[in-house]
């Protein structure tokens, strides 16, 4: 009897201790959000989301449906929480951030600060982290949102694709998460730069499913350079250059290709990089910070346009000097150029000042005014891995 209800007591005791699926949601009831727009409109929110149309993503192969496999969702509101809750009376699901891959900021709003709009995402219990932040370029980001894809019936999907691959392979891009984003503003000395999209071509078909019917389709999202910011406030675009530049002296770059004129003759080199390592170094003179860039990079050649003999060992040295004049050239002028025309430091030299001279830093009242008078510089090393699998071009025996 005694140990018929120990065991009833234990079982009780274990089922208290079990936990309940209080907020879990059936499937059927979801209207799982992949891309979330973010506009200002006469000083509200303007809240897009863009949905799965499961029905539609999971239809057989074959078959052919007129129907959008995603449907987007559009509310005005105070605040966003209180936009998507306006949401419910045209969503017929519960809105399902767990799955959101996108996040969308249209330029207006990206000028007007974009810390509050951080919290509601950061605050969110099901949202995850790992989603990429986008500035919507001389559009809003509801308009981003309602273009069709071509390849992925799922837009949403598809510039998170072509964002990944971008910044790997180019690096005239930058994938920026939520973690990432939220560290640069608490970063003292340095500053956010969110890779901008673009909409090219005719919008009015872009909303369309033809949109991905088309060989070569009359509309696309393209990535297009980088919001620079000041604290939370856009200020300004970096072009494609500028922006590769940043990934260098952010460590940031994976690949990417470039090229350099030919020693002799007409045409050029390309070279792959397929590694790179920057180290900023500060230091102090006549009270002034001044910087060095060490950037360490190993490539490949990938194409010869011009008539050399690879195989002589006085034409690596050669097309190493071509290499680092040409990238020390760059990166000292881009940076210039954003210290006049920006003056915000996107790139972490004052956060390098911070934890290599924190006396100095702490003496710093406006380190962005600094910024744009401090002396940097830059110091390439290039080295040349592989030539590939021929040491003389196609044409070298050719005759003139």
């Amino acid at each position: 009897m005694k140990r018929a209800v120990a065991v009833c007591l234990f079982l009780v005791f274990l089922s208290l201790s079990l936990t309940g699926c209080w907020s879990r949601h059936e499937l059927n009831d979801l209207n799982i959000v992949v891309g979330m727009g973010i506009d200002k409109s006469e000083g509200k929110y303007k809240i897009t989301v863009q949905t799965v149309n499961p029905g539609q993503v999971a239809s057989k192969k074959g078959s052919i449906s007129t129907a959008s496999p995603v449907v987007t969702y559009e509310e005005i509101g105070t605040t966003i929480p209180e936009a998507l809750s306006r949401m419910t009376v045209k969503a017929p699901r519960h809105l399902y951030f767990a799955h959101l891959r996108m996040v969308i900021i249209g330029e207006k709003a990206a000028k007007e600060g974009i810390s509050k709009q951080l919290d509601f995402l950061s605050r969110n219990m099901e949202m995850r982290t790992d989603f990429y932040f986008v500035i919507a370029r001389k559009t809003d980001a509801s308009e981003v949102l309602k273009m069709n894809s071509p390849m992925d019936p799922i837009p949403a999907n598809n510039i998170y694709t072509k964002l990944d691959n971008s910044d790997k392979l180019w690096s005239a891009t930058g994938s920026m998460t939520l973690n990432h984003l939220l560290q640069d503003l608490e970063t003292e000395g340095k500053s956010p730069s969110i890779t901008g999209i673009e909409i090219v071509g005719d919008r009015s078909i872009g909303g369309k499913t033809t949109n991905g019917q088309y060989i070569e389709p009359p509309v696309v999202l393209q990535y297009a350079g980088m919001a620079a910011f000041k604290a939370d406030r856009m200020v300004g675009w970096l072009d494609e250059n500028d922006t590769k530049v940043l990934n260098y002296v952010q460590n940031s770059v994976y690949q990417t290709t470039g090229y350099i004129p030919c020693p002799k003759g007409e045409g050029n080199i390309t070279m792959q990089v397929i590694r790179s390592d920057t180290v900023i170094k500060a230091s102090i003179h006549n009270g002034h910070p001044e910087f060095d860039v060490h950037i360490r990079i190993e490539q490949d050649i990938s194409d010869a346009e011009c008539r050399i003999d690879l195989s002589k060992a006085t034409i690596v040295p050669e097309l190493k000097k071509l290499t680092d004049n040409k990238l020390v050239t760059l990166i000292e002028g881009s940076i210039k150029k954003v210290q006049k025309n920006l003056g915000t430091d996107i790139y972490g030299f004052g956060d390098a000042l911070h934890h290599q001279y924190p006396k100095v830093w702490h003496q710093i009242k406006d380190w962005n005014n600094v910024f744009t008078t401090v002396k940097v510089r830059v110091h390439v090393n290039s080295i040349l891995r592989r030539m590939g699998t021929i040491l003389q071009p196609v044409d070298y025996t050719r005759k003139e």
